[in-house]
């Protein structure tokens, strides 16, 4: 009875982090397409306008450190899940 419990709050707690995932990159996606709309209009205008819109290499690597740490916290709470279960 107890290891049906775990395995639906472990469930439930996967596609939450799963759904966190999924929102992070449609965020970011819609970032980078917001930028090139903006661009577009203003360019309509003017003609010699030229964003300058410089990203570090933090900037660029930020979406895989998002996805690692929520990698990290998911084999946390397996590791938790199976000290649980088994002791």
């Amino acid at each position: 009875m107890r290891g049906e419990n775990n395995s639906t709050s472990y469930d439930s707690a996967v596609s939450i982090l799963f759904s966190l995932v999924v929102m992070l990159y449609v965020i970011w996606v819609q970032a980078v397409a917001d930028m090139e709309s903006y661009k577009n209009t203003k360019l309509k205008d003017c003609l010699d306008f030229t964003p300058s819109v410089l990203y570090g290499w933090s900037f660029f690597l930020a979406p895989a450190g998002i996805f690692f740490s929520l990698l990290a916290g998911l084999l946390f709470l397996v590791v938790g899940r199976h000290i649980q279960i088994h002791h």
